[in-house]
């Protein structure tokens, strides 16, 4: 099990419900900016290409979150960690 879902699983139900609708938020935020990038409009998707969509933005920034949380982890650990190329 991950990270992520181990805080999830320990979190009370109103703290996993406001993670889940900030992350559905920022996913549909980051959808409608794709759109805008490719001169499109919502209604050039239909509804199941746009939750398609939402549901993929919304994997990517849960994938960051883990990121977040296991860089804190080890930094909090005294590990130090090199950004390169």
């Amino acid at each position: 099990m991950s990270v992520l879902s181990d805080l999830l699983n320990k979190a009370p139900q109103s703290v996993k419900d406001k993670y889940k609708i900030k992350i559905r938020e920022k996913a549909i935020e980051r959808v409608k900016e794709k759109i805008i990038k490719h001169n499109k409009t919502v209604d050039d998707y239909s509804d199941d290409e746009m939750e398609d969509m939402i549901a993929s933005e919304e994997g990517n920034l849960n994938e960051d979150v883990k990121k977040g949380i296991l860089t804190t982890l080890l930094v909090a650990a005294g590990i130090e960690i090199v950004a390169g190329g």
